[in-house]
């Protein structure tokens, strides 16, 4: 068997590449559990909303949270279905247990949000998963800012 003679430099270039593609393979797959444990999350925050709604004396708060409750069911969807298609992965929503405040829920729905978009903004394969988590921190604000009125 021939023995292959590889520079330092080639090396140290081989190893460089390898660890970044390990890397990035990690971090997508990390990425991609950050996304399915949000989509877990406007599901499972729907029930919290619904009590909230129900249960509030203020008009303010119950038009807020009937507002809230229909963009979180279509979040859920879009996202559901960007993120299906651009990862080929089969969803399974785990079971998250959501504040049962409505400040709290819409400031942790923002944090994770922001927090994925934050991660996943500078690659062009997650553009329309982008798309929808621009759209849910935007109007999550507007909500947010909505149920501080009276």
């Amino acid at each position: 068997m021939e023995s292959v003679k590889i520079s330092e430099k080639q090396l140290y270039s081989i190893i460089s590449e390898s660890i970044v593609k390990i890397l990035r393979e990690e971090r997508s797959e990390n990425i991609d559990n950050d996304i399915i444990e949000l989509i877990s999350y406007l599901h499972n925050m729907q029930k919290p909303l619904r009590e909230i709604h129900w249960n509030t004396n203020e008009y303010s708060t119950h038009m807020v949270t009937d507002e809230t409750i229909d963009d979180v069911i279509e979040w859920e969807d879009t996202l559901a279905e960007a993120f299906v298609s651009n990862t080929n992965i089969e969803l399974t929503i785990s079971d998250v247990k959501p504040s049962s405040d409505y400040k709290t829920l819409m400031e942790e729905l923002i944090n994770k949000a922001s927090t994925i978009k934050d991660n996943i903004s500078d690659n062009k394969e997650y553009d329309s998963i982008c798309a929808v988590l621009d759209e849910i921190i935007e109007k999550s604000n507007q909500l947010l800012y909505k149920s501080q009125l009276k």
